[in-house]
This record gives C-alpha cells, sequence and structure tokens, in this order.
C-alpha cells in the first residue's frame, strides 16, 4: 500500500511493452521522446543548481520556525503589601536601590527539527536572527504615561546574530 507521501509514478516514467513495438510501429517514437524527455528534465535540473550556487542561494526547504513569546517579572509588591502604600521616602529609597518593579518580555525562535532526524542528520543550529530582517513590537500600554511603546529592530550589516530579543521595561501593570 502506497502511503501518502510516496511519489506516483510520471506518465514518462512509464514504458511500452515490448510486444507493442511489432503491432503499433510508432510507438518506437513515443519511447525515442520519452528519453529525451528525461534528459532534458537532468539537465535542467543541473542548471537550476547551478545557477543556485552561483547566486550563492542554498536550496530552499519548508520548515517550521516556532517562535517562544515569554515574560518575566522582578521585584513586583505582592497584594498585601503594596509599594503605593509605604510614605514617600521609602518609596524613593526603593527606587534609588533598583528595586523598581520590572518586566522582561523575552521572544526566541528556533527551527523544529525534521521528522525522523537524528543527532547525525539534523542540519547545524541557526540564530533566530538569521530569519528576521526587522521586528516590531507593539506594546500595549497607556500612550500618555508610557511614549516608548513601540520597539523596533531592524539587521545591520555588521551586526552579529543572536538567539532572540529582551525588551525590558520599568512597571507592574499586565
Amino acid at each position: 500500500m502506497a502511503t501518502p507521501n510516496t511519489k506516483r509514478k510520471r506518465l514518462i516514467e512509464k514504458s511500452l511493452p515490448p510486444k507493442i513495438e511489432s503491432y503499433i510501429p510508432e510507438s518506437r517514437l513515443f519511447m525515442q521522446l520519452q528519453a529525451l524527455e528525461r534528459k532534458l528534465d537532468s539537465k535542467i535540473v543541473r542548471k537550476r543548481l547551478e545557477v543556485q550556487e552561483a547566486l550563492g542561494k542554498p536550496v530552499s526547504k519548508k520548515r517550521i520556525l516556532r517562535i517562544f513569546v515569554s515574560n518575566l517579572a522582578a521585584n513586583q509588591q505582592s497584594a498585601a503589601v503594596p509599594m503605593y502604600d509605604t510614605d514617600a521616602e521609602t518609596r524613593e529609597a526603593k527606587l534609588d536601590m533598583g528595586e523598581a518593579p520590572s518586566w522582561t518580555l523575552r521572544v526566541e525562535g528556533r527551527l523544529v527539527d525534521p521528522v525522523g532526524a537524528t543527532w547525525k542528520t539534523r542540519p547545524p543550529p541557526h540564530k533566530f536572527s538569521e530569519f528576521l530582517n526587522s521586528m516590531v513590537v507593539e506594546l500595549d500600554r497607556d500612550p500618555e504615561l508610557h511614549t516608548d511603546n513601540v520597539v523596533q529592530w531592524r539587521r545591520e550589516a555588521a551586526e552579529s546574530d543572536v538567539d532572540g530579543f529582551e525588551i525590558k521595561r520599568r512597571g507592574d501593570e499586565d
């Protein structure tokens, strides 16, 4: 039984039985045409690979890029002891010591390994930024209180690739 991923035989790959040649003399021309088409197909594939190598473009394969978005909160006040209930001097002292509430948004990504890949056949890992030319993150915060709600990253020529991006902001709101 054929699986769905098995390629079906193309018509030109099917050959005629030798008995047909004795009944239909034109069948010989058909077989010559099939041979010529096979040669032409192989030359087209070879030329396509030569052009791709000359342009420096690798052969493209369809893969899945999995993106992970996570956040981390630091120095958040618990509901039992809110920062705003303390006096002004204590609040200022906490902010000066670096204990201001903050959060970090992290965006990471990686290629999902192909099905059936072993550690020997697995392609080398790529950095997340290799797959991006630019990235824009728009934060849903009050524009009257925060002016830096849009964060943009664009690839620079001399920039090295990274595994992920971090956006860190002060605050304790969702």
